[in-house]
């Protein structure tokens, strides 16, 4: 979801006319597989690049730049303009970017696989699941009992994980990062849509059988974005007896609250709205009371990180989660960074919260 809930903020302008196909195309959003591309490259100047001005491109804080076949780091801003940014881009990957090219700010900084981009080890392997096998990078930590299993938010990838991964290393886990259905290089699901953790949470489970398999005795689960809504799914739905603990990145606590939200901020018709969340259950087969985890009791230690800025899944339910669990839920959130991106604001207290987090299941 780290990058594909952005899209409906670039798709609501055309639906705010309440044409009579506006409620499927919504509704088709949000549930089908993809990414969006709502920046515009409009000059290159050296390592200077000129781009749409939006609450992303305007943020002072580390970013990649993602284009079709390439990827650079957004360094400092030189000026802000009335609809344009200029900014520093620097250590440009595969394709170079080009005028008129589509683009979309990303949180993942570190492009690549573990040894490339963070000098780590890993190996490669195949998470056996129930429709396919599925891509992993497995990262050897010091301890071999206790493995740290992390899952991306909706169209995002494995990438997500590389920020903290070097912590988590240093912590002592094994971690395995994950992919899930509709993942590229993992199966698709059977109707080719997502279904927002009700059925990917089964993939977590097959990375759970794999580590158990591998000698994991201690699993920790982390999810970013709809990533912790497949590990609240799994936590509700599996057997979990070995789960210790979880961190949770901007969780997707409750659909609806994100929806709505969306919807409010492009001054969607609220009969329009109330069309789409309707046809998304009707599509998926799944009801959103099902999908909401405000009442839902955590069973475990749990850290969840949080930015008060998040446009894209909304923060209330998540603070309101925590109040509810006060012996289980530790909250920490920044400002200023939007969705599953408060590491970019705030590497060192995030890095800290994590490894302290860690430390304590240990010594538990």
């Amino acid at each position: 979801m780290a990058y594909g809930v952005a899209g409906l903020a670039g798709i609501a302008v055309s639906l705010s006319s309440g044409t009579a196909g506006a409620g499927w195309f919504f509704a088709a959003l949000v549930i089908t597989p993809g990414r969006e591309y709502p920046v515009q490259i409009r000059s290159v100047n050296g390592d200077e690049v000129t781009l749409t001005r939006n609450e992303d491109t305007e943020r002072a804080i580390p970013l990649s730049l993602v284009w079709a076949g390439g990827h650079g780091r957004l360094g400092d801003i030189v000026k802000i303009e009335r609809s344009t940014v200029v900014r520093k881009l620097h250590s440009v990957g595969a394709g170079e970017p080009k005028v008129g090219l589509r683009a979309f700010p990303s949180c993942v900084v570190f492009e690549g696989d573990p040894r490339t981009a963070r000098g780590l080890d890993y190996t490669e392997v195949d998470v056996p699941g129930e429709l396919g096998d599925m891509p992993a990078w497995l990262v050897p930590g010091a301890d071999p009992d206790t493995w740290v299993i992390a899952v991306h938010g909706r169209g995002g990838h494995r990438g997500e994980a590389m920020r903290i991964l070097p912590d988590l290393q240093a912590a002592g886990p094994t971690t395995l990062v994950m992919t899930y259905r509709n993942d590229e290089g993992a199966p698709s699901a059977p109707d080719g849509f997502y279904h927002l953790g009700a059925t990917e949470w089964r993939d977590l489970m097959a990375g759970v059988e794999f580590a158990r398999a591998n000698g994991a005795k201690r699993i920790i689960l982390y999810g970013w974005s709809m990533g912790g809504a497949i590990v609240l799914h799994a936590l509700r739905n599996g057997a979990l007896p070995d789960v210790v603990g979880v961190i949770m990145d901007c969780p997707v606590i409750d659909w609806v609250s994100t929806l709505r939200m969306q919807a409010a901020q492009r001054r969607l018709p609220g009969a329009l709205t109330w069309s789409a969340l309707r046809l998304v259950e009707q599509r998926i087969g799944e009801r959103f009371a099902q999908l909401d985890f405000r009442g839902f009791e955590m069973p475990v230690p749990t850290l969840i990180l949080l930015d008060g800025d998040d446009r894209l899944v909304a923060p209330v339910p998540t603070r309101e989660f925590a109040a509810a669990n006060p012996s289980t839920v530790t909250l920490y959130e920044t400002r200023g960074g939007g969705h599953v991106r408060s590491w970019n604001v705030d590497p060192e207290g995030y890095s800290a919260q994590v490894t302290a987090f860690l430390k304590g299941l240990a010594r538990g």
